[in-house]
């Protein structure tokens, strides 16, 4: 793997590069006026980290780029300005303030939006097994500028855990979390969530334990909640609650630990 610039960048940008370079571990390589192809036959390397203005993005030949990008979080937080509401945030109950632990982070939109409801006062902290993907996206985090001050805000503030999610949840304290949130992959892709498509080639696909469950219930204060798509069987696996089916798109269940806070 190499880290490169896109063509015509400043010296900001160049910056971002040598930093992101130094996390991952291997060389930055001046883009001039070469193409990926032809750095990637130069280094022998299938794997080329590009940082552009809008962060940066892998690109391997014969898959998908994958980068950082808040997805639904952008529209989703412009509702929540409007005084709409989000479904997300009803089922698992969020307050300002509260402490959510996001144990399946992926590229971090649900994060984003739990961000912006918990406030400053608030803490998220987002839990991705895979290295790369959790490395690309706390990068994003912090390097991502929209026109919305709350996105910028609400990016800012989230934690990112590079740790298998298990391993996480077992080093916490008890109740040291509000809420606990579980969002494996889909085996399918609902069509509001297109912009996921890169991070498959990468994820971790492998299906929640009940160990996970276990340890999700000794964290949390309030509740574990669990997303899946339409066609998901974990709620009735684990005895959730069904809260609501999104039409054709999202199942949102939850427990509540025995004893509740």
């Amino acid at each position: 793997m190499i880290v490169t610039t896109s063509m015509g960048v400043n010296e900001q940008i160049r910056a971002h590069a040598r930093q992101l370079a130094e996390k991952l571990g291997v060389p930055l390589v001046e883009r001039a006026e070469r193409s990926l192809n032809e750095l990637r036959r130069m280094y022998q390397t299938e794997q080329v980290v590009v940082v552009t203005g809008k962060g940066a993005r892998l690109e391997a030949s014969g898959k998908q780029p994958l980068f950082f990008h808040p997805n639904t979080a952008a529209f989703r937080i412009k509702r929540l300005e409007r005084g709409d509401t989000d479904i997300m945030l009803s089922v698992c109950q969020i307050q300002p303030g509260d402490h959510i632990l996001d144990a399946t982070l992926g590229l971090g939109a649900d994060a984003i939006v739990f961000a912006h409801a918990a406030g400053t006062s608030g803490r998220v902290v987002g839990v991705e097994s895979q290295p790369l993907i959790a490395l690309l996206v706390e990068d994003g985090l912090r390097h991502w500028l929209s026109d919305s001050p709350a996105l910028n805000a609400a990016m800012r503030r989230i934690e990112v855990v590079r740790q298998d999610h298990l391993t996480y949840l077992r080093q916490l304290p008890r109740k040291s979390f509000d809420v606990v949130y579980l969002d494996p992959m889909f085996a399918e892709t609902v069509d509001a969530s297109k912009g996921i498509e890169g991070i498959r080639e990468y994820a971790n696909v492998r299906s929640l334990q009940t160990e996970v469950i276990e340890e999700a219930l000794q964290v949390a204060r309030r509740r574990v909640v669990l997303k899946e798509g339409k066609t998901g069987k974990l709620h009735k696996q684990f005895g959730f609650t069904l809260y609501r089916k999104r039409a054709h798109q999202v199942i949102y269940s939850y427990r509540e630990p025995i004893g509740g806070e």
